[in-house]
């Protein structure tokens, strides 16, 4: 699910990742998001916050800026609420699974 290779001749210390995820853009998807499923890789473009309301488990929230670098990471247990200044999008992972750090550039590919 998560790929992992290096940026070749880049300056800074960052990793690119390809992320496989589901995309949801409209609002109504976005607000639905994982709401009474099982956890998966879920991109939420266009917001700046998530909950996990009605969610069956805990999940990493992944705040990515306009370039895809990542910004922010939470571990969310069901029932909370976070946002990230700056943020453009979101990515959804399970809680079990490893998460990307701080400025890491990551490419969500949609599936």
């Amino acid at each position: 699910m998560l790929q992992q290779y290096g940026r070749g001749h880049c300056t800074t210390p960052t990793l690119l990742m390809e992320i496989y995820a589901k995309c949801y853009r409209d609002p109504l998807r976005r607000g639905l998001g994982l709401m009474l499923r099982r956890p998966r890789p879920v991109f939420l473009a266009g917001v700046n916050s998530v909950h996990t309301w009605f969610m069956l488990g805990p999940i990493w929230a992944v705040f990515l800026d306009g370039e895809s670098r990542v910004i922010d990471v939470a571990y969310l247990r069901p029932w909370r609420l976070h946002s990230a200044r700056g943020a453009t999008g979101v990515l959804e992972l399970p809680g079990g699974e490893k998460p990307p750090k701080k400025g890491d550039v990551l490419e969500v590919v949609c599936v």
